[in-house]
Order: C-alpha cells, then structure tokens, then sequence
C-alpha cells in the first residue's frame, strides 16, 4: 500500500495545501482503482491532480488525466495544477496541455468526447489515469483506458476517478462500485474483483483490487455556509445528488415507472422473441430506438419467468432524416432478420408515403408500421401496469440511466420519447399482429427444446 503524502509534500512551498479530509483517504487508499464519490464540494478534482503527483520524481512516470470536453478540462483540472505544479517543478507545454518535471516524468491534460477517442491511446503506457467526473463517461471509454495501464520499472500503476451521482453514463459506475454504494462494503477499503467482475479472495490470479470512498461537503473546511447556500437553491433532484451525494435521486415522481419496479440485468437474458420500436424525433428532438424481448412464459421446469419482459438496448440520435434512415437500417442489420421493427406511422398520405420508404429500405425484415392515436398515458398503461408488477427488466448499460429517468418523470416531462418507443415495443412484443409474433415466438421455443 502507498503511504500518504508526507507533510512537507502536502504544504508545497507557496500554495500551503492541506488536504481535505476526503483526499486524505484518498492519497492514503492503495487499491489500483479508486472511486470519489459522492456530494459536491469535498475536494474531488483537486485530489486527481494532487495524486498525480506522487511519483513525479521517478523519470519514467507518465500520467493522464480526463474531462469531456476541452473547455472543462481547462475549467477544472488544468486551473488546479497551474496552482499546485510550478512548486514541484514543472513545466506546462500549452500545445500539448503537458507538464514536464525536472526527472522527466510527466502528466498529460485531455478530453475524451466520444468512444472513438480513445484510440487515440492505442499502444500508449500510464501509471495513473485519472477520470474527473466518471459518470459523465461511458463504460467503452474506462475501460479501454484501463488497457493503458502498465509499466515494468517497479511504479505501481492507479486508476483513479471522481464524480457526483450525477451524468448520462451513471448507471454502469453505480454498477461497479455498488458494493459500497449500498453500504455492503466500508468506505475506503479494498475488494477484489475477477476477469469477470466477481468479487474474489485477494491473491485470486488475475484478481485487481477496487475501492471506493464517498465525499460529504462538511469534508471542506474551506467551503463556507454561503456554497451550501448554492446548493441547496438547486431543484430537489439535483440537490440530493449535489449536497447529499444521493446516488438513487430522480426526477419526478415515478407515478407510472418508478425507478425502484425494474429488475436489473447485468448481461442481457435469453429472449424468445425481440422487438425494435422507433420514435421519430421532430423539431430537435431524439429519435429513440428501443429494443425489448420477451423471455418466454414458462421456463424448463415449468415456473413462470418473471421477470418475463426485458428492455435490451435504447438507442439516441439527432439528426437529420437521412441519418435516420440509415441508423434504422444499419441497426436492423446489426439486430437480426428475427428482430421485428415496430414504427409510427403519421396519419395522412406523407406518413403512409414514409412508412412504404422504410418497408423498401429495409427488405427482408418484418417491419410493422402503425398510425399513433390516444393519450400518451393510456397508450404507456399497458406498458407501465407490467412494469409496476415488476414483470419488466432492463439490462444495464451507460443509457440505462437516461432511460429509467425519463420513465421515472412520466408524464410530467416535456421529453418522453423513450416512453412513447418503449410502449410501442411492449404492445408489438405481447399483441403480435396478425399472430406472426405467436409463430415466431413458437418456433424459437421448439428449436430450444430440442436443443
């Protein structure tokens, strides 16, 4: 385990920094990977930048630390180490966003905006990655950077993260450090964790060691009444995850979906049939995707399923209707032949018109194009009344949590397009038309008995 950071390295020459209680923990924790969560305030951020600095004196070390966005990254992570770097000696190279110190070792500055970014590290070695508000990243990005991680010059190698519950991406980080989100495991101390994301014995081959500690603002001696005064003129929702570091805060008030019916899977579940329904997005708004399976009535040993319904994947696009056109059909191709495609139809000849462009485009598939009439609520009832009887699962993933919010706030939202696709893939799913669900659903079970 790293000692903490002595005290002369924690009143660096002209800054007197002293580490909140919070970062304390956190330079002091030496599991290889890390977690701050919680509320805002107890000094998350400024501990990435600090913790960085540990092993500067050996030449070799390389570090990197991420935001979303350049903009952020210069708002946050790079103001800090301006502050707290020059009295270690180093040297910021502005077109890289690099410091250099007087050993050579060094520690990058970047922004990870999409997936593919990433590749940008491909072959690259760290000793530390640090990621500065995790749930605003997605799973693909951690984990790729995890690769990144390794060195053979005896310097242990950290991955570090911080974040308040709060992001598109917050349902996987939930996820991997719910051990002690949920109070089963003590702030702080360290588990491990299998290939397969199992908790182990430690020594377990291949095993890794996982901690997570939660920051409360009352942590910051040097944050006064006045921001707690901020915080609490948020909205409820976002003051629960700011200011109580409320990992399950959520708008509205789960009048149709609350957030605590679903049961969650961690790998998607065996279907015996599945369903793709789209909702077309107009005047900036997304178009939804939302893929739904039916696991079947009964299992092998005849007992009822439950849950019997799963939601599978959602997918979110803006963009104009070319770009729409082609996700449908790539998606259709990556989804399968046995997947059938449910979309509205507009009323009017310019929605029939569209609705045959989509039946050409996506030949070989069994499409079901069907006109949008009643109240969004009645529509949803069907929907709702098998999620409430926690007949519903849905598998996790980073747009798990975008999708249970939105439910969750149902009908007072403005935005309630993943309801409106996830309604019309629960009625394709269970009505059928014109029995092909029914045949197709019985024919996938035969196969699977005589298998």
């Amino acid at each position: 385990m790293n000692a903490p950071l002595t005290k002369p390295e924690r009143s660096i020459p002209g800054v007197a920094w002293v580490p909140t209680k919070m970062q304390e923990q956190g330079l002091a924790c030496g599991a290889f990977e890390l977690f701050l969560g919680g509320a805002a305030g107890p000094g998350k951020s400024e501990y990435l930048v600090v913790a960085a600095l540990r092993n500067v004196h050996r030449p070799a070390f390389r570090a990197v630390l991420f935001r979303n966005s350049f903009p952020e990254l210069q708002r946050s992570l790079l103001t800090k180490a301006d502050k707290l770097y020059p009295a270690k000696g180093g040297k910021y190279r502005g077109d890289t966003h690099t410091w250099t110190f007087p050993s050579g070792a060094t520690i990058e500055f970047a922004y990870l905006e999409a997936d593919r970014d990433v590749h940008r590290y491909q072959g690259a070695e760290y000793h530390y990655v640090g990621f500065d508000e995790l749930p605003h990243f997605t799973e693909y990005q951690y984990r790729y950077m995890l690769s990144r991680l390794r060195g053979t010059d005896g310097t242990p190698v950290r991955m570090r993260a911080t974040g308040n519950p709060d992001g598109p991406h917050l349902e996987w980080v939930r996820a991997r450090f719910v051990e002690w989100i949920e109070n089963r495991a003590v702030d702080g101390r360290a588990l491990w964790y299998d290939p397969e994301g199992r908790i182990v014995e430690k020594g377990t081959p291949y095993a890794l060691s996982r901690s997570y500690i939660r920051g409360k603002l009352s942590d910051n001696p040097y944050l006064g009444d006045d921001y707690r005064a901020q915080l609490m003129a948020l909205d409820p929702v976002t003051r629960a995850k700011l200011l109580d570091g409320d990992w399950d805060a959520c708008v509205g008030e789960g009048k149709l979906f609350h957030r605590l019916w679903w049961h969650y899977f961690d790998t998607p579940p065996a279907v015996v049939a599945k369903v793709r329904a789209w909702d077309f997005g107009a005047g900036g708004d997304p178009t939804e995707g939302v893929l739904e399976g039916d696991r079947g009535e009964r299992g092998p040993d005849g007992l009822p399923i439950v849950p019997r319904y799963v939601v599978l994947d959602c997918i979110t696009h803006v963009g104009p209707p070319h770009e729409v056109h082609k996700l449908v059909k790539d998606t259709a191709h990556t989804d399968g032949a046995e997947v059938v495609i449910r979309m509205p139809q507009d009323p009017g000849q310019a929605g029939k018109d569209q609705a045959e462009t989509f039946k050409r485009e996506l030949a070989g598939f069994t499409v079901v194009a069907k006109p949008v009439t009643g109240d969004k609520v009645v529509r949803a009832g069907p929907y709702s009344s098998q999620v409430g009887a926690r007949n519903f699962g849905i598998v996790r993933a980073p747009w798990t949590a975008a999708y249970v919010g939105q439910h969750h706030a149902f009908p007072d939202i403005a935005r309630d397009d993943k309801v409106d696709a996830g309604a019309d893939a629960f009625s394709e799913l269970s009505m059928g038309r014109n029995g092909w669900l029914s045949k197709l659903r019985g024919a996938v079970e035969a196969q699977s008995k005589k298998e």
